[in-house]
């Protein structure tokens, strides 16, 4: 029995990536929010901090339901509050290449209905 599933999901992932970046929407909104990672860390105390959470809503909000993140795993000190935060910012990341991804559609959706209404 073959593994149909492995091909399908590198599949997905290029497509994922495809409408992420391949125009100026999706690439300016990873780049906002790669310029707001450090700003949160350089700033933690700021307005600013919460900057990549709020940037990639509204997926980050699952966040709010589900105890994940680095404040879950204050008290069990250093390796889960490290284990915590790398898995808070994997989730993050996801997050923002699906947003991304979702603005490269609207942009290609938009430049579809203009091309069509120009040769209509």
């Amino acid at each position: 029995m073959s593994n149909v599933s492995g091909p399908g999901r590198l599949v997905r992932l290029r497509r994922l990536l495809a409408l992420a970046t391949d125009n100026w929407g999706g690439r300016g909104y990873l780049v906002v929010f790669a310029a707001s990672v450090p700003v949160a860390f350089l700033f933690p105390d700021s307005v600013y901090a919460m900057a990549p959470v709020l940037l990639t809503e509204p997926l980050s909000m699952l966040g709010a339901v589900l105890p994940f993140g680095p404040g879950s795993a204050e008290g069990s000190g250093g390796v889960a509050v490290v284990a915590a935060s790398v898995g808070m910012g994997a989730w993050l990341l996801a997050c923002a290449l699906v947003n991304a991804a979702v603005v490269g559609a609207l942009a290609h959706h938009v430049r579809d209905v203009r091309g069509d209404a120009r040769h209509a």
